[in-house]
C-alpha cells in the first residue's frame, strides 16, 4: 500500500520523489497515532491544479479506514489553506469538535503538506488534547524507519502518559487514571512528577538521552504491566516521552501456563521415546538369541518400525511446539536405516528436495512409519544390495501435501497391486495412508526405478 500512495503522490501532486517519500514515511504511523490520541488523523498535500477555473484548491489526503491506509481527494479547508500559507500550527473550534493542524516541512524548509488531528468531543480539555496532538505530530515527523515496527496500535484500555525532559507529566488519559489508582500513582497525574510516582520506570533518563524506545514488563502486586517508553525530540533543548501502559496480566499468565504445558508435553514425548527404545532393545536381544533367519528378519523389521515411532517422539521432545518438519523425519530415518540396512560395500545416496513442510506430531507418527516402510522397500527390493540413490520430494498445494519417494532400483512390476500385496510393509503403508491420513497412493509400474506418490490432506 505504501508503494501505491507513493505513486499517487508523484503523479497527482507537485512533490518530488524525496518529498513524496517523506509523506509516505509519516503515514506509516497514522494508525498508531489514531489509536493513541483517539483523534481522526489526516495527512494532506495540495494537488496539481488542472484548470485555472477551479474555485477551490484540491488536496490529496492520506487517512486510515479500518486500520488500512487509503488515499482520497477533498477540497482544501480554510484552516488547511492558512496552514499552507503561513506554516504555523493552527487550531479551530467547530460545532462537533476541535481540529488541530501542523505543518510538514521538507529538508529544505519548504511546507509540503500538513497533519490534521480532529477530536469529536464536545466536552474535552482543549489544552490537554492539543498537547496530545502536538506530541504525536512530532513523533510522526521524527521517528526513524527502524523504530516504526515497534509502534503497534494500542487498545482503549491502555494508559497513555506524556511527560517532558524534567519528568513533569503533561497528559494522562482515562486508562492511565484507572491504572494510577491500582499502582499507587498520584491520581492528578498532570503537573506531578513521573520520578515521584511509584511507577517502576528506571530507564527514563537513558531513553531521553539516547532517544531510543524501550519496553519492559513490571509486576505490581498481582498485576503485570508492559511499559513502553517512546522518546520524542521537541526542540533544541526540549523533549517529551510517551509512556504506554498495557495490562498484560492475563497474557502473562496464559504464556506461563503454555510454557508449563509445553514442558509437560515434551517430557511425555521423551518418556514415550525411552519406552519404545527399551522395547526395541528387548527385541534386538531376542533377535541375537534366535538361530532362525526368518525370525531374525521379522524381529529386525519390528525393531525398525518401533525405532521410526521413537524417532518422532524424540524429535518433538526437542521442539518448543508440538510440530515437526518432514525433512527432519526423513533425515533421521535415513541415518538409522543406513546403519541397519545398508551393506558396508554398498554406496547409497539419500536426497531430499521440495518444500520444508511442518506437520503435527499426530501426523508425524504415521508419516514416519510410511517413510520407514518406503525406504526399507527401496533398499531391500529396489536396490537389492546394489549401489544407487533414494530421494524424497515434498510438494504442497492449497489442500494436500505430496510425498514422492523414488529410487534407482528395478522398479515395480506391471502386475503389482499394493491393495493386494501380502508384504506387511505394503499393507502398513496402504492402511495408514487410506484410513489414518485420508490420502491416496499412486505407483509407477513397469519402468526402471521405483516411484511411489502419496497425497495426504493437510492438518
Amino acid at each position: 500500500m505504501s508503494r501505491d500512495i507513493y505513486e499517487e503522490l508523484l503523479r497527482y501532486t507537485p512533490l518530488d520523489s524525496l518529498q513524496s517519500s517523506l509523506l509516505v514515511h509519516v503515514s506509516k504511523l497514522l494508525v498508531f497515532g489514531e489509536s493513541v490520541t483517539r483523534h481522526r488523523i489526516t495527512i494532506y498535500t495540495p494537488l496539481i491544479r488542472t484548470s485555472k477555473k477551479e474555485e477551490k484548491q484540491q488536496v490529496l489526503c492520506i487517512c486510515a479506514q479500518k486500520s488500512e491506509l487509503t488515499v482520497v481527494r477533498r477540497s482544501s479547508s480554510f484552516l488547511w489553506n492558512r496552514l499552507l500559507q503561513t506554516g504555523n500550527a493552527l487550531q479551530d473550534t467547530q460545532y462537533h469538535g476541535y481540529e488541530y493542524v501542523f505543518p510538514i516541512v521538507d529538508n529544505g524548509g519548504k511546507i509540503i503538506g500538513g497533519i490534521s488531528f480532529f477530536v469529536e468531543r464536545n466536552e474535552c480539555d482543549i489544552l490537554q488534547e492539543y498537547t496530545l496532538a502536538d506530541t504525536m505530530h512530532r513523533l510522526m515527523l521524527t521517528t526513524i524507519e527502524e523504530h516504526i515496527k515497534e509502534y503497534e496500535p494500542i487498545s482503549y484500555l491502555d494508559g497513555v502518559i506524556i511527560f517532558d525532559q524534567l519528568g513533569t507529566i503533561l497528559y494522562g488519559n482515562e486508562g492511565a487514571l484507572h491504572l494510577a489508582d491500582i499502582i499507587g500513582m498520584d491520581r492528578r497525574l498532570v503537573g506531578t512528577s513521573i520520578f515521584g510516582s511509584s511507577l517502576k520506570v528506571s530507564a527514563i533518563q537513558q531513553v531521553l538521552h539516547e532517544r531510543s524506545p524501550f519496553i519492559s514488563e513490571e509486576v505490581y502486586h498481582h498485576m503485570v504491566l508492559r511499559q513502553q517508553l517512546i522518546p520524542i525530540p521537541m526542540g533544541r533543548n526540549e523533549s517529551r516521552c510517551i509512556l504506554v501502559l498495557h495490562d498484560c496480566t492475563r497474557e502473562s499468565k496464559q504464556q506461563q501456563e503454555l510454557l508449563v504445558k509445553n514442558s509437560i508435553i515434551k517430557e511425555i514425548h521423551h518418556r514415550v521415546k525411552n519406552n519404545l527404545q527399551t522395547v526395541a532393545g528387548l527385541l534386538r536381544m531376542e533377535a541375537r538369541r534366535s538361530n532362525l533367519p526368518e525370525v531374525k528378519v521379522a524381529l529386525q523389521e519390528g525393531i525398525s518400525r518401533i525405532e521410526s515411532m521413537a524417532l518422532v517422539h524424540d524429535l518433538v521432545s526437542h521442539y518448543d511446539e508440538d510440530y515437526i518438519s518432514i525433512r527432519s523425519i526423513y533425515d533421521e530415518l535415513c541415518r538409522l536405516l543406513r546403519q541397519s540396512m545398508v551393506q558396508r560395500n554398498q554406496e547409497v545416496e539419500f536426497r531430499y528436495t521440495g518444500i520444508e513442510h511442518i506437520v503435527s506430531s499426530h501426523q508425524a507418527s504415521y508419516i514416519s512409519l510410511i517413510i520407514n516402510e518406503l525406504i526399507t522397500n527401496s533398499l531391500e527390493h529396489g536396490l537389492q544390495g546394489q549401489d544407487g540413490n533414494i530421494m524424497l520430494t515434498v510438494e504442497d498445494d492449497e489442500k494436500r501435501v505430496g510425498l514422492i519417494l523414488q529410487d534407482s532400483g528395478v522398479g515395480f512390476p506391471n502386475e503389482f497391486d499394493m491393495s493386494k500385496s501380502k508384504r506387511l510393509g505394503m499393507q502398513i503403508i496402504n492402511n495408514l495412508v487410506t484410513h489414518e491420513l485420508d490420502g491416496t497412493i499412486e505407483i509407477e509400474k513397469g519402468v526402471p526405478g521405483g516411484v511411489v506418490k502419496i497425497y495426504i490432506k493437510k492438518d
